[in-house]
């Protein structure tokens, strides 16, 4: 009973001393974003290799710069084009903070405006477009419009060859199966 006693409280002691840690790195990380993210930016880099990168850097009036050294890469920085995200990425959301974001493409100093895109199609259309039914219907429009006949649907002679060549098979095959136990009676009764 005294070493059961022990273990409970030195198990106790194990799990009060994990929740203080815990709750001190959950409270230091808070902190530590916080503190990382006042005054800076968000920005993600698409390289000529189609890699993303992102850091989080300190805008020098209307620009930013990227690396040290006086051939580090400036770019431009356009309140219009920014958006907000949550930095750092893939941390817990309680932990995460919002922060001013940019994206840039290799070559271009201009960030690009997300929400400036022109798309060839809207998402409802899409989804009106892959179904499959709406596509079976808009496809009989077409055809229906055009004069074009179904290539195999409306061709009753083949389905009928096919249908005769199916039975055909069939009928080869009991006669086949029903040979081969005849031929079978045979050598039993010749003893073979």
């Amino acid at each position: 009973m005294d070493v059961f006693l022990v273990f409970l409280k030195s198990l106790g002691l194990s799990l009060a001393i994990c929740a203080v840690v815990l709750a001190v790195v959950l409270a230091g990380s808070i902190f530590w974003v916080r503190s990382a993210i006042k005054g800076r930016v968000h920005c993600y880099f698409l390289a000529e290799n189609k890699q993303m990168t992102n850091m989080l850097l300190k805008p020098n009036s209307n620009t930013i710069i990227v690396g040290k050294g006086a051939d580090a890469p400036k770019y431009l920085i356009h309140p219009t084009k920014q958006f907000w995200s949550f930095w750092p990425p893939g941390f817990p959301r309680f932990i995460q903070e919002p922060v001013p974001t940019l994206i840039y493409v290799a070559g271009n100093v201009e960030p690009l405006d997300p929400y400036d895109r022109k798309s060839i199609i809207a998402p409802e259309s899409l989804r009106k477009v892959s179904d499959e039914t709406m596509l079976k219907t808009i496809w009989k429009d077409v055809r229906e419009t055009t004069g074009i006949r179904p290539s195999f649907g409306g061709n009753t002679l083949l389905l009928i060859l096919v249908g005769v060549a199916i039975l055909a098979s069939g009928i080869a095959c009991y006669l086949s199966l029903n040979m081969s136990n005849q031929v079978g009676k045979v050598l039993e009764i010749l003893g073979g």
